[in-house]
Formats: structure tokens, sequence, C-alpha cells
């Protein structure tokens, strides 16, 4: 799977584009939608979008980094792509939580590309998981004082009252920010390509080394709101298969790499053409791993209904189990207005306690502490139409 490329100093090298801009036949629409107008590339750009931070992102509690009203070369691709639901899960004690997705944390990002499109230099942006790469270390809020191979000063910080990072990388754009739930503090990156691609990543940092010694997991449920071409007439796919009522499912069938590979498609029906959402490679972490039955499902298939953000009208703290049947509850699906949810998990190990049967040489080490990185890949597939409204 193709990871997000991140290179300081990058600069724009696209080609094979001239035509676009002249062929676009709608765009983003920041005045109706709210947020900050995203266009790139700057000269013809292939991608226009609205962005806001955590702050200002809508649901219960917030959801992260907030893409709205996302078009690719004039075509809608979807309304809103979010995460409003969180939770981080403790084995061996009854703690649990679900997170909040509204508090913007500080980062480190060059002031080329704070709030606007930019080119990184001299750093890229970096957030507490990518500077956590100790099995027990933790190095605080940004600057992050002591990471190793990491020199920033407390200047380079962006945050609060938000911000985001959008970091031109030739042929793809990057956008990051970070936001916290007390000790914990999460990065949401999404990478958008000139093939038209979407990568989104979510990482998972922890500010003070709260809890590292107990193995638990971070649960993020991404909200894909695809509306290709349209709100209506749009389809789901479930390896190739059209699903005409809400669902749930799995990545496949053993929740692990073994079963071998699961993908899902969003299309629209008049044209056949859409997304195809491939798990990536740390995205296998099996539901109830834990145990404790609080999330049993990798991803949802749902009928679009105004304001539905998550299994709750509204969270508490305590509110441990994903209740994914409050989002599929069988409405119809077919030619409608659909929306995707995505699952990826993290574990957070401590050797003394994982896995459960460990004991002796050849137990998991901690790594608790350590940056991982997770998320799938979206792809374009089908006939795109590349020109509209009569330009050639």
């Amino acid at each position: 799977m193709r990871r997000i490329t991140l290179k300081a100093g990058a600069v724009l090298v696209l080609a094979g584009i001239g035509l676009v801009s002249n062929a676009m036949a709608a765009g983003a629409n920041c005045s109706l939608w709210g947020g900050s107008l995203l266009k790139w590339p700057a000269a013809n750009p292939v991608w226009e979008m609205c962005w806001v931070p955590p702050s200002q992102s809508v649901a219960a509690d917030g959801s992260g980094m907030e893409l709205r009203d996302v078009h690719y070369k004039g075509i809608l691709v979807a309304k809103r792509m979010h995460a409003p639901i969180l939770f981080a899960e403790y084995r061996n004690t009854s703690t649990c939580y679900r997170d909040w997705k509204d508090a913007d944390a500080r980062f480190v990002a060059s002031p080329p590309v704070r709030n606007q499109l930019g080119v990184p230099t001299p750093f890229i942006a970096t957030t507490s998981c990518d500077v956590s790469q100790a099995a027990t270390a933790s190095y605080g809020s940004c600057p992050f004082s002591g990471a190793p191979g990491f020199n920033f000063v407390a200047a380079d910080c962006i945050g609060s009252p938000g911000g985001v990072a959008i970091e031109d990388m030739g042929d793809h754009v990057v956008l990051t920010t970070q936001y916290s739930a007390a000790w914990y503090q999460y990065t949401s990156r999404y990478a958008f390509w000139d093939n038209g691609d979407i990568q989104p990543e979510f990482g998972f940092g922890n500010s003070n080394g709260t809890n590292n010694s107990l193995t638990h997991w971070h649960h993020n449920y991404w909200r894909f709101d695809f509306d290709i071409d349209g709100a209506n007439d749009n389809a789901i796919l479930a390896n190739g298969v059209p699903q005409s009522t809400e669902f749930t499912g799995l990545r496949s069938a053993t929740g692990g790499p073994g079963g071998g590979p699961t993908y899902w498609d969003v299309i629209t029906n008049k044209g056949g053409f859409g997304y195809r959402i491939v798990s990536g490679s740390g995205d296998y972490n099996p539901p109830n791993q834990s145990g404790r039955g609080l999330h049993s499902v990798d991803v949802i298939g749902s009928l679009f209904i105004n304001n539905e953000y998550a299994d709750h009208s509204d969270n508490n703290l305590s509110d441990c189990v994903m209740a994914a049947g409050n989002i599929a509850n069988s409405q119809n699906i077919s030619n409608s207005d659909v929306v995707f949810w995505y699952r990826a998990s993290v574990r957070d190990a401590n050797g003394n306690d994982w896995p459960p049967s460990c004991s002796g040489a050849g137990c998991e080490a901690q790594n608790s502490m350590v940056c991982k990185h997770v998320g799938p890949t979206i792809t374009r597939i089908g006939d795109w139409p590349i020109f509209r409204n009569s330009f050639e």
C-alpha cells in the first residue's frame, strides 16, 4: 500500500493537467459549507475542498479535522470526510473512554504551511505520534523537547485556537493536524493525490506516558459521506456485490490478513465510477481482541441521515460500546445517498500482560509509546469523466 510521502522542501512537479481548470464544472463552496478553501495545485487545481480544524468540527464531541464539499476535477466526491467516533479501551481493567475530538493540540509546522497551501521548509509537519519512536519515553507537547532526531523551537508550534498544515508534496497534497483528549494526542492526516486517490491516516500519541503500562487499544471510526457525482443514486458494493440494505462487516473472514483481502466500492449508478476502499497494512487489528465485546465490526454501510454522526446523538465518556446497530438498522440503500464507516485500531502493548498467555521468553515487548499510523487507501475506480461542460 502506498503510504503518505513526506519530504522536506518538496516542490511542485505536476504535468499533463493544463486543461483541467478550464474543464471544472463545479468546485467547493465554502460560503455554503463553512471552513477554509483549499485548491491544489495552486495553478490548474485538480482538488477543491473546505477544511475545518477539530475545534470547529461537527458531531457530539467533535470529529477531528473535517473536510467538506470535496471535488476532484470538478466532480463531487464527498459531502464530508471526518472521524466522529473514537475510543480508548484497556485490558485487565474496567477502564474505557469515548474520547473527544474537538480540542486542538499544538504540533510542529513551519510558517509557510500554516492554514495555507505552501512548501514545507525546513521540516515537515510533525505531531506527537511522529516523534514517538521509543517504547516507554514521552516527549510532552509541542515542541517535543528531547525527541531524538528532532530540533524544534517553540516558535514552530501551531495549534490553539486551531490550525492545519497544508503541504504541497509535488504529486500530492497533505493536510495535517493534531487534537488531544487528556494525555492522548491524536494525529489526523489526509493525502490527496493528483491521480484522484485519497489516503486518510490516523496516529495515536501519548504526551506524558499515562497508562502506558497497560495494554490498550485506540479505535478510530472514519465517516466517509461519499456523494459520487451527486448525493443520490449512489451504491455500496462489498467485494463487488451490491448491498441493498444497511450492513456491518469485517475486513476478512478471520479479521486479519490471513483471511484474504476485502474491499468496498462506493459508486454512482449513473456512470459506474467511484472509489474503492482497501484496508491499510496496519489496520488488521481484529475486533474484540480485548475480549470485552466493545467493538465487533470493521465497516458499516448506511443510509445518509441528516446530523447522524455517530451511534448516539450524544456521548458520555463512559459510553464504551460501539453500537453499530444504531447506525445500520436494515434501511434500503439501493440507489441512495449513502455513508461508509471504517474502523482502524492500534494496540499499545505492555509485555507484562499481552498476549494473555505470555510468560517468559518470547513475550511481545512493550511498545505502548511507539507511534502507530493506520488508515485505508481510497482509490479511484471506473471511467471517470475528465472534462465537463463540453470542454475538451
